[in-house]
């Protein structure tokens, strides 16, 4: 078999038809930016979470940035989050001039540590990013009761989670602001960059609106603060919203095959996701752990099935952020993430037999590795 990380194919097969319709019909009323789709998809996403301001922008960067923005941050201030995750998250918080302060993660599902979270608390501490990875979503009732003790906001990095939900609170509803990404690669992908700050306050949602079209508020070409380009166009946002109605499925989908594998490998030495509930995790990676990763990896590849390892180098190691002044070991839990992580194919679009492949390869990798126990010769 060849098996991909992710078949977008597959999935564009099932959408094609009223993703070009709707093609067409832009490029005939040549409405191609912040038009109808772009506030439908607003209003599909403000349904789905419960969050009143759902503001499109041009990708999850800008979503992050324009969330720091809103909540004035800047030079001299620090931003807690998270060093095991993708670049962007600490990215975010140097480009808008404050400094990324790391607390490691939690060992059972490698979100941040809440504990970690208030140690690193100083007086220039001005916001608290959360990420909720893979599609897992953090441990909000400490960190929220950590932000509220301190007077802190928190920023929910979404990327990897829209619609998942703990309870009755939906991603992006925990927070005072959240940042999420339509990648092509999300559980939502769209057809190119796209990203969405959501937010139920008032005053955040208004500032967003006018950061994103340059500072701009309802009078043209008067700039009421210093915004930047971030808009989405309208061709991204109508095929992001004739996906829109097929998320719950497609996550409900991933659940399953999460499931499914948990129960065939839960029996081989491997560290393997927890599922609490049908909601709070969504799996848009299914990520094992294990010592033995990279040949591991190699096996799979050998086999014709694609993976994914998340993240190879924590952010505390990258090389532009040598300046924050942390070294090999001042995070050991997502070190040790980082070094033992390996994604397997968990797309909804996955077939039975793939899905049994599988488990059967990674079942064979780990029956090799088993010592047998030596016998005397005759």
């Amino acid at each position: 078999m060849n098996i991909p990380p992710i078949n977008l194919k597959a999935q564009f097969r099932g959408v094609k038809k009223d993703i070009m319709k709707g093609v067409r019909e832009i490029l005939d009323d040549q409405k191609l930016i912040l038009g109808q789709y772009c506030l439908k998809l607003e209003e599909q996403a403000a349904s789905t979470t419960g969050v009143p301001h759902a503001i499109s922008c041009a990708n999850g960067t800008d979503a992050l940035i324009l969330s720091l923005m809103a909540l004035g941050i800047g030079r001299g201030d620090e931003v807690i989050t998270t060093p095991y995750t993708f670049f962007s998250s600490a990215s975010s918080i140097a480009l808008v001039g404050a400094r990324p302060v790391f607390a490691d993660i939690q060992e059972s599902d490698m979100n941040i540590d809440p504990a970690k979270i208030e140690k690193a608390i100083t007086p220039q501490t001005k916001a608290i990013m959360v990420v909720h990875l893979f599609g897992k979503i953090c441990d909000m009732k400490r960190i929220t009761a950590i932000g509220q003790k301190y007077a802190i906001p928190i920023v929910e990095d979404m990327a990897q989670a829209l619609g998942a939900r703990r309870g009755n609170v939906s991603a992006g509803n925990f927070g005072d602001i959240a940042a999420t990404s339509f990648y092509p690669t999300k559980n939502l992908g769209g057809i190119g960059e796209g990203g969405m700050v959501l937010t139920k306050r008032d005053d955040l949602g208004e500032k967003v609106r006018k950061l994103r079209v340059h500072g701009m508020g309802d009078k043209p070409y008067i700039h009421e603060m210093i915004g930047f380009n971030s808009r989405l166009d309208e061709i991204k946002a109508m095929a992001l919203s004739v996906k829109f109605p097929k998320l719950t499925s497609w996550n409900k989908t991933r659940l399953e095959t999460a499931g499914y594998y948990n129960m065939h490998l839960r029996d081989i030495p491997v560290t393997l996701p927890t599922i609490e509930d049908e909601t709070s995790h969504i799996f848009h990676h299914y990520v094992l752990r294990t010592d033995k990763r990279d040949g591991f990896q190699a096996h799979l590849k050998e086999n014709g099935i694609m993976t994914g390892i998340y993240y190879p180098v924590p952010l505390h190691l990258q090389p532009c952020f040598s300046y924050l002044g942390y070294d090999e070991g001042s995070f050991p839990i997502a070190e040790k993430a980082a070094r033992t992580s390996l994604a397997i194919p968990v797309f909804p679009e996955l077939k039975k037999t793939e899905k049994d492949y599988i488990i059967k390869t990674i079942r064979l990798f780990f029956e090799s590795q088993v010592e047998r126990p030596a016998t005397d010769d005759i």
